[in-house]
């Protein structure tokens, strides 16, 4: 369940915010001071409720409260009556001190496009006797239990017998919607929120670093709970026999005094404590990680954040917000800490504030946002109008194009939508054409992306032709779906100067060959559940089939199945079009033409 868009009043050096849309990846660009953490800091109050006294808007009226509104896009079908009138899950969380003790106080509310009426509603928000009541009023025949009878299917019949009473927002205490929701969807929770500070403390015993992994050692705890207690067992049994002593000498002077008996209770959460060491193929010995340097643990904690990420067992969707990632990070490494987060971003959902170009020039530029303050107010500007924006990006972080574009060495430029997509076609056109023309330049950015911005405006200024690749569609189930989802983009390409094609199947995973895996895997049999299909989410498949029997076989741009596939493998797992011709070797044609 992702943010759709965030609504902020009163927090820090936001006066009013409202309806800030957000994407997979978004970045906040400005100058020192602007106001970019400042969307973090409040998320992290929404989800972890970490609020302050200086949280609070220096410039709010006397009776104002701090508000903070987020939007969700559920990932399944949720009743309507749970929903506002967009079909999205709203909480509004309300932060106000307590005048007597200076207590922080929250309110947390949902608002939904609810029955109009006074007393007929909030269906989602109350208990089963309450909905009962509601049903009594109306005069709908009910039973209390039964097959069939749930609380649902009541808000069904009240929703369906209230069709003529209209619908109009309204907005409710969220402590019964938001277990109502938990108990009849499975798949419902709130989203879990981290954030990677850019002031964090990176020493590794320090408590900020270990209170990150403190769930795995919680978890190993709960897993050896026998042993635990078998070992508060023993302890109890030994302090008891030794008070037993202290006992008698007492009885002295006590005579009445029976027993003195030790109570046990051991913190075991607060018991564990680790520090990491090293290991690395070119070396002898192991190093201390507290040897290596700060850019080191900054990529350390993001891999946490990945593992947090693939966790089988949490349904939880991980939203992470990190400042400044380039911090402390060589260029190159900052390219690879970037597809790591583009990767992830396919479950996950990421707040990135940068100075960095290469961070905010692989943000699509319907989610980067340029934060400005003027009289202590940060502004948040994002994509209502997209020149604008993009060059205030460009300006502000200074973006360059590639350079190579004014190579005359290369005689076509071709954009694809990322580094693995340059990979993918290197591999295809060795293994069907037998040879990497040299004189092909690959440039790596996504068509909605700052970067390709800057790059497709520098080939339009000097008359230079493109072709772009365009990959992956998570949303579509056919190919006629892909091109109405990918409509916009490719007239802005076109308009751009650029020629498009498009895959014919969902993604470069859908052209791996079971043949090519099931030699990589081995004795290891493919199972029969394992489907490659042409608009399949084959890394789900990996996922649920494969990674159990075999888990460091990689599910995304698995690159050794496409070294491994023959050329009549790469043939036979492409798109076929007519009388033989693939979408494969359609393309490569144009790239050679």
């Amino acid at each position: 369940m992702k943010i759709h868009d965030i609504s902020i009043k009163n927090f820090r050096g936001i006066k009013k915010l409202k309806n800030l849309k957000a994407g997979d990846i978004n970045s906040f660009v400005g100058k020192n001071d602007s106001g970019k953490s400042t969307i973090l800091k409040a998320l992290d109050a929404f989800f972890n409720e970490k609020f302050a006294s200086n949280d609070v808007f220096k410039g709010k009226e006397k009776d104002e409260k701090t508000e903070i509104i987020i939007r969700f896009t559920p990932q399944h079908e949720i009743h309507r009556l749970a929903l506002d009138s967009e079909g999205k899950i709203c909480i509004r969380k309300i932060f106000h001190f307590n005048p007597n003790n200076g207590r922080v106080i929250k309110d947390i509310n949902y608002i939904c496009h609810d029955i109009a009426s006074d007393t007929i509603g909030n269906l989602w928000g109350i208990k089963e006797s309450d909905i009962n009541k509601q049903m009594q009023e109306l005069e709908l025949e009910f039973s209390k239990s039964g097959r069939g009878v749930t609380n649902l299917s009541k808000i069904e019949a009240i929703d369906e017998h209230t069709q003529e009473t209209g619908r109009v927002k309204k907005e409710y205490p969220a402590d019964e919607y938001i277990k109502n929701l938990r108990k009849q969807y499975d798949f419902f929770d709130i989203p879990e929120f981290s954030l990677f500070d850019a002031e964090q403390d990176l020493n590794i015993g320090s408590t900020s670093f270990q209170s990150q992994f403190k769930p795995i050692a919680t978890k190993s705890l709960d897993d050896n709970f026998e042993l635990t207690e078998k070992l508060e067992k023993n302890v109890q049994s030994d302090l008891e026999n030794e008070f037993k002593i202290i006992t008698n000498l007492m009885q002295k002077n006590v005579p009445d005094l029976e027993l003195i008996k030790p109570n046990v209770s051991c913190n075991w959460n607060n018991l564990v404590k680790f520090d990491l060491s090293l290991k690395f193929s070119a070396e002898n010995y192991e190093i201390p990680i507290g040897n290596k340097g700060t850019g080191f643990k900054r990529l350390l904690m993001v891999a946490y954040f990945e593992y947090l990420a693939s966790l089988k067992s949490s349904k939880k969707y991980q939203i992470f917000g990190i400042e400044e990632p380039e911090t402390f990070l060589h260029p190159e490494l900052q390219n690879d800490l970037l597809d790591s987060i583009i990767a992830l971003s396919d479950e996950s959902q990421f707040f990135i504030t940068t100075h960095s170009p290469i961070f905010a020039g692989a943000t699509k530029n319907s989610n980067i946002i340029v934060v400005k303050k003027e009289n202590e107010i940060s502004n948040y500007l994002n994509f209502e109008n997209e020149d604008e924006i993009l060059d205030l990006v460009i300006k502000e972080l200074g973006i360059r194009p590639n350079y190579n574009l004014l190579n005359d060495n290369y005689r076509k430029i071709i954009f694809v939508e990322g580094s693995g997509d340059v990979k993918f076609w290197n591999i295809a056109l060795e293994k069907i054409n037998n040879h990497v023309p040299d004189d092909i330049l690959f440039i790596p950015c996504g068509g909605d992306q700052v970067e390709f911005f800057v790059n497709a405006k520098l080939c339009r200024k000097i008359g230079r032709k493109f072709l772009f690749i365009l990959d992956s569609d998570k949303g579509a189930v056919d190919y006629e779906n892909k091109l109405a989802n990918k409509k916009d983009l490719i007239k802005k390409i076109e308009d751009m100067g650029g020629e498009v094609i498009i895959l014919r199947k969902r993604e470069i995973e859908n052209y791996y060959s079971r043949d090519a895996m099931q030699r990589i895997l081995g004795d290891t049999k493919l199972p029969e559940e394992f489907k490659i299909e042409d608009f399949n989410d084959i890394k789900e498949q990996i996922k649920l089939h494969v990674l159990p029997l075999k888990v460091n076989f990689k599910a995304k741009n698995n690159f050794t199945v496409f070294d491994e596939m023959t050329k009549e493998e790469w043939q036979s797992a492409a798109f076929n079009i007519e009388d033989g011709k693939t979408d494969i070797e359609l393309i490569i044609s144009k790239i050679l033409e």
